[in-house]
C-alpha cells in the first residue's frame, strides 16, 4: 500500500461488515485517515483475451476520505479503461475495456489514481501512478 499524504477534514469512523467466517455478525470499524490516501498496489492484473467486458473491479480502501477515479493505460499511453468515481469502501463497476487485447503479457501498463474531495467542489487531491504487468489469458 502506497500512502499519499494530503489534508482532508470531516471524516469519521465508518462501520464496515466484519470479514469473518459468516457465523460472526459483529461489526468491525474502520477508522478514516484524513491525513493520507491509501493506494492499492499491484504487480500484475489478469484480463480475459478477446473481450472488452472483464469481471475485474478496482477498490477504494475504506479508510480513505476521498473519491477515486482509476484509469488503466497500456505502455504506449492507450487508455484501456476509466472508472466512475469510486466511494471509499466500495469497488468500481466491472471493467469494460476500450479495445480487446490478444493473449500475452503487457509490461509497463499504468494504473493512474485520481483522487477527489468528497464535497460539492470535487476538488482534485494528490493522486498516484503505479506500473504493472497485464496478463491477458
Amino acid at each position: 500500500v502506497v500512502l499519499v499524504v494530503l489534508i482532508l477534514k470531516g471524516c469519521n469512523i465508518t462501520p464496515m461488515p466484519h470479514q469473518g467466517n459468516g457465523a460472526d455478525n459483529t461489526i468491525a470499524t474502520v477508522e478514516k485517515n484524513p491525513d493520507s490516501i491509501a493506494i492499492p498496489g499491484y504487480e500484475m492484473l489478469e484480463l480475459k483475451a478477446s473481450s472488452k467486458e472483464q469481471s475485474l473491479c478496482m477498490p477504494n480502501p475504506p479508510q480513505n476520505c476521498c473519491y477515486f477515479q482509476i484509469c488503466l493505460y497500456l505502455e504506449d499511453g492507450t487508455l484501456l479503461w476509466q472508472s466512475e468515481l469510486i466511494e471509499p469502501g466500495t469497488n468500481s463497476k466491472p471493467m469494460v475495456l476500450s479495445k480487446t487485447l490478444e493473449k500475452g503479457m503487457y509490461p509497463n501498463a499504468i494504473l493512474r489514481y485520481s483522487c477527489y474531495r468528497m464535497d460539492e467542489s470535487l476538488a482534485p487531491l494528490n493522486g498516484a501512478e503505479t506500473k504493472l504487468t497485464l496478463w491477458v489469458k
